[in-house]
């Protein structure tokens, strides 16, 4: 049912193994006085003391039993506390290493991942995961002891003929109800899995509702959610229909264990040789063990879901890391050699194919092609975010590998197509991982970039506090920032991946102007659409069919009247048309 070498694995994960069996023993051993001790003194009271009008007795059993019933109410409010400081630490470790694997992990690997599943992994499966041990561990473990071996003892004690027979049926029917485990909790991890592939398609939806609606596929996203939810019924009434039967199957076998102590005590009562006060006792004990089975059985139920969770969690945590052998430092990059690069992401199907391309700086290098050319995944490359398949790279005629990943990076200046917004201030946006840099510096660049006479009509100005669906910025004011951002790292690469592809003319002409000073002296590659931010590059590298198939200046390129030429002439004419 279980992999044990994965329960271990839990079980080490936080640090607080030590106060989890602390946390089970501590109630073990103070539920045993109010499992042993209630219901047998109570039945005294009423057989012996009552009866006997034996007041005193009353008395003292009954201080006995408030007494037992105090201590019973502070330990168990100690230990709940216990509990949750325990699992709310666990749910806070978790996260943690969750969150670390997540930043540390190879982004191929990560890219195979649903953000739903994320999602679901990080907030509520992480909640679940953290309870395991913690409750639903050593607390089950609890129950057993008290409903099965310290009541079974104590009826051995009352009546050992009766026992027998009601201890044999309930293992009995522990050992016939054994296999509902293993098919509620495969019927359980199918609903899991469903419910976090519908979350990964709410989150989708969610985050594309403006497509959505632009292609009016409203009717398409609703039918297909509803597809998915009577998938998740249809799995949710499965696992509930095995624990329903489950839990009838034990309580018919309870009732057929109370019917046979009745049958057998009544005839001792018959006999002489029986009290119905030991009969109703025993009775009680057998509801009493019922009740806690029934308990035990929701407690399995929930480990299934918290072993299911943690499943996931350590899939996540153990995912690939990204390798990082490098030792040596890396200061100024002045030169990069593409040397027979292959890129496949899944072993398969080849990206990129022999490509060679050695530039030296200063030098800007615009990559063209047709969409899906693969010129997002040859600029990839340069930050490693993807292992090569075949090749080498050289950084100042060293393979990069070599360099520590944060020594290659730190080099690096990266704007992505989509603007980059953090739920921050301005001013700590565009210095974020980049401390060092001082308010004048950032003032100036936002200059150069035509963004600060907007900061500053801002009530807060640089101090705004700004996210990713803020409508204080524009999108294009946006890209400005991550542009900036950018601009301030000051790396010797400079990668700009369609960032004006998003600008009015206005902006795109800002960003154009800051170009000619800012990527001086500096290694800049850039992918752009519009043929008037590139036709001034130093080099024009075209990619077709997984591979460069020409490369040199503006003019060159139009001499040869080959891909670019064509290119180049369809803009034209696009532009044309337009006006």
């Amino acid at each position: 049912m279980f992999n044990i070498k994965k329960i271990k694995d839990m079980f080490n994960f936080t640090t607080n193994q030590k106060l989890t069996i602390k946390i089970g023993i501590d109630i073990i051993i103070h539920s045993l006085p109010y499992a042993i001790f209630y219901q047998y003194v109570l039945s005294k009271v009423i057989d012996k003391y009552i009866p006997d009008k034996n007041l005193y007795g009353v008395f003292i059993l009954s201080s006995i039993l408030i007494f037992i019933i105090t201590v019973f109410f502070v330990f168990d409010k100690k230990h709940e506390t216990q509990r949750k400081c325990c699992y709310y630490d666990n749910d806070k470790q978790i996260k943690e290493k969750i969150f670390s694997a997540i930043q540390h992990a190879s982004i191929s690997d990560l890219d195979r991942i649903n953000v739903g599943e994320l999602f679901q992994i990080t907030t509520s499966q992480s909640f679940q995961a953290s309870q395991m041990f913690v409750w639903n561990g050593l607390g089950i473990f609890a129950v057993r002891l008290k409903s099965i071996i310290v009541i079974s003892i104590i009826m051995m004690f009352i009546n050992w003929k009766i026992s027998l027979v009601v201890i044999g049926i309930f293992i009995l029917s522990y050992i016939i109800l054994l296999p509902f485990y293993n098919k509620n909790m495969k019927a359980y991890k199918k609903l899991q899995s469903t419910i976090i592939n519908l979350q990964g398609k709410i989150n989708e939806y969610i985050d594309s509702f403006q497509t959505t609606k632009t292609l009016r596929l409203e009717e398409i996203n609703i039918n297909e959610i509803k597809i998915m939810l009577e998938k998740s019924k249809k799995e949710l009434l499965k696992s509930s229909k095995i624990l329903g039967l489950h839990t009838a199957l034990f309580s018919l076998l309870t009732f057929f264990s109370t019917i046979v102590t009745l049958i057998i005590g009544g005839n001792q009562i018959i006999l002489g040789i029986g009290v119905g006060s030991t009969i109703i006792l025993i009775v009680d004990y057998i509801n009493d063990i019922n009740n806690h089975m029934k308990s035990l059985l929701e407690h399995v139920h929930g480990i299934i879901n918290k072993y299911n969770c943690f499943i996931n969690i350590l899939t996540i945590v153990d995912i690939n890391k990204e390798i990082d052998e490098g030792t040596l430092e890396l200061d100024n990059i002045k030169s990069i050699e593409f040397r027979n690069i292959k890129l496949s992401y899944d072993g398969i199907n080849t990206i990129l194919d022999n490509i060679n391309l050695k530039i030296d700086k200063p030098i800007t290098v615009a990559i063209v092609g047709k969409s899906g050319a693969g010129k997002t995944s040859f600029i990839n490359l340069i930050p490693r975010f993807y292992n090569l398949t075949e090749g080498q790279i050289l950084i100042n005629g060293i393979d990069y590998t070599q360099y520590k990943l944060s020594e290659l990076r730190k080099n690096i200046s990266y704007v992505f197509q989509n603007p980059v917004i953090l739920n921050m201030s301005i001013k700590d946006n565009l210095i974020y991982g980049n401390n060092n840099v001082k308010i004048e510096d950032v003032i100036r660049v936002c200059k150069s970039i035509g963004l600060n006479e907007k900061i500053e009509t801002l009530d807060d100005g640089y101090e705004t506090i700004i996210n990713a669906e803020t409508d204080i910025l524009s999108y294009g004011e946006k890209q400005l920032l991550s542009f900036a951002r950018a601009i301030l790292k000051d790396g010797s690469i400079v990668i700009l991946d369609e960032v004006t592809s998003n600008l009015d003319l206005e902006f795109e002409q800002n960003v154009m102007e800051a170009n000619k000073v800012i990527l001086k002296n500096k290694i800049s590659f850039v992918i752009a659409h519009r043929i008037n931010t590139i036709k001034d590059s130093d080099l024009i590298v075209f990619i077709d069919n997984k591979k460069i198939v020409e490369m040199g200046t503006h003019e060159e390129l139009m001499k040869k009247h080959g891909y670019y030429y064509n290119l180049y002439m369809s803009k034209e004419k696009s532009v044309a048309l337009i006006n």
